[in-house]
């Protein structure tokens, strides 16, 4: 290869893994690599630490070494990169880069979706956020956290049938075939409920929307109330993406399919397939910072 070459990297930094791709400023794959988990919340340190190890791997299936990095634009989508401050302590963290462009993995989920050009997507997974993308400017909906945010997802969904099965334990509401089987788990022990709240993450509460689905098959009326309001709740969001002026949306995450049906009918012609991956939107990032540099 062109000892001169100029190589871009987009990276996928999530909240439970790490993908890398490595390519030609033309835009040809070179490489692809994955490690663990490069959210900005855990320390710089460690982001760059993962986002590095799945570059090795990255390099090698391209046959090059770490020396070509000098001369590599990249691009990081990092969960947690919420705030300037965060993104800028990536940016100033020493780095074997060329220079470095960083946004969200949302960020760059969404450029990769649409190409670039302006859209949206929904994301609805343990947790929920909105973005839409026009020119380079980004608008956000949600994604502020489970205590606060998450609407329409699945730690939504697991909440809100714990609360319920607790109600129903007290006599308050009538139980259902889900509520009992979500009591089960806990021997029908308000005190084991409790406990386990207490250390409950919002991946643990978003475990049981699978089973909030199993009974809705079954025409479980808890089961449907709550995918009635989760549905509600993430189409009051992708409204506000139509609002903010996106014409097209894409969903995401592990949830979105499974409540495609329990969106608003009138919201449904918006939706639309990815054309790319977050990996995609990293390496326009990438790209971006080399357009910088050559104008």
């Amino acid at each position: 290869m062109n000892d001169n070459a100029v190589y871009l990297l987009g990276a996928d930094g999530g909240g439970t893994s790490c993908r890398v791709r490595l390519s030609t400023i033309e835009g040809q794959i070179l490489g692809e690599g994955r490690s663990g988990s490069a959210n900005v919340r855990l320390g710089v340190d460690n982001a760059y630490a993962e986002i590095l190890k799945a570059t090795d791997a990255a390099l090698h299936q391209a046959g090059l070494d770490r020396s070509v990095l000098s001369r590599t634009y990249a691009g990081f989508g990092l969960a947690g990169a919420v705030d300037e401050a965060r993104r800028a302590s990536v940016r100033d963290f020493p780095h074997p880069f060329a220079s470095v462009a960083i946004e969200t993995d949302a960020h760059t989920a969404c450029l990769g979706a649409h190409g670039g050009k302006p859209g949206g997507i929904l994301i609805l997974g343990t947790g929920s956020c909105g973005v839409y993308q026009n020119a380079g400017q980004f608008d956000v909906i949600g994604g502020w956290g489970f205590m606060i945010s998450d609407q329409g997802s699945g730690a939504w969904l697991g909440l809100n049938l714990v609360r319920q099965a607790m109600l129903a334990l007290d006599g308050v509401i009538e139980q259902t075939p889900l509520s009992q089987a979500v009591l089960a788990r806990f021997d029908n022990s308000h005190s084991q409920v409790l406990d386990w709240s207490e250390q409950a993450r919002p991946r643990d509460y978003g475990a049981f929307a699978p089973l909030v689905l199993q009974f809705a098959a079954e025409q479980d009326s808890l089961a449907l109330r709550l995918l009635q309001q989760c549905g509600e709740d993430a189409g009051e969001l992708l409204a506000r993406l139509q609002r903010l002026g996106a014409r097209r949306v894409c969903l995401m995450g592990g949830l979105s399919e499974p409540l495609r049906p329990w969106l608003p009918a009138a919201l449904l012609p918006l939706l639309c397939a990815p054309v790319g991956d977050a990996m995609d939107g990293a390496l326009l990032l990438a790209l971006g910072l080399l357009n910088v540099r050559e104008s």
